[in-house]
């Protein structure tokens, strides 16, 4: 996020009391009202959909420093389809939504940094749903790896330290592929000794040798 963007925010949710969440607690469901905006001030969570038959589908993961439902305070909705969990755990500060929706009416600036985070963010969206219908197996796994490394990755030379625990089944559940499809996938990339991979994190060894050898460009677009 924005840092100027944070520095306004920061006082703001810093007046409420700090939540703790368990890694896999829900925060909020389908049938809660929205009545709460959540600033991340440690730790991951998850916003995904779950389908009547359990399927899941990971939409966005949120890294300290985001907030959340951010688009559907300014839609107006009361409530939402999906679900946010606490990828990791989590430390949250929350602050009434019509608390949160006057600062923001009154301050332009703000209202503008606020709304350039959610275009980023479902743009990231639309670049996936078009990525999932026109790609193959191998270039969803490849794009959702890049995509990590830009956002949580520490970066150590052409080295790429991915820092979130990711189990086969959440690289699963963000690319719409089942736990085996991704699994043979990543067998591939560490064969061609492009990552080296273990549940706490994900290293990939060269990130221009990768989006080379994937066919991932910078800006997350296939060829």
């Amino acid at each position: 996020m924005d840092t100027d963007l944070l520095r306004k925010l920061n006082p703001f949710f810093a007046q409420y009391k700090p939540l703790v969440y368990k890694k896999g607690q829900i925060i909020l469901r389908p049938e809660n009202k929205l009545e709460h905006i959540y600033f991340i001030e440690k730790g991951f969570v998850k916003f995904y959909y779950l389908s009547e038959d359990g399927k899941e589908l990971t939409f966005l993961i949120y890294k300290p420093g985001y907030l959340f439902p951010l688009l559907f305070a300014f839609l107006g909705d009361e409530q939402t389809r999906y679900y946010f969990e606490a990828y990791t755990p989590v430390v949250l500060r929350r602050a009434p939504r019509e608390t949160f929706t006057e600062l923001i009416s009154t301050n332009n600036y703000l209202m503008f940094l606020l709304a350039q985070e959610v275009v980023k963010r479902w743009q990231e969206l639309l670049n996936r749903m078009e990525l999932l219908k026109l790609g193959t197996a191998s270039q969803n796994v490849a794009y959702i790896i890049n995509l990590c490394a830009e956002q949580f990755g520490q970066k150590n030379g052409n080295s790429i330290v991915i820092d979130l625990p990711m189990a086969h089944k959440d690289i699963a559940s963000m690319v719409g592929l089942t736990r085996e499809t991704v699994s043979i996938e990543m067998k591939k990339l560490e064969t061609q000794n492009l990552i080296e991979y273990n549940r706490a994190n994900i290293r990939i060894k060269n990130i221009n040798l990768f989006r080379q050898k994937t066919k991932i460009t910078d800006n997350y677009d296939f060829t």
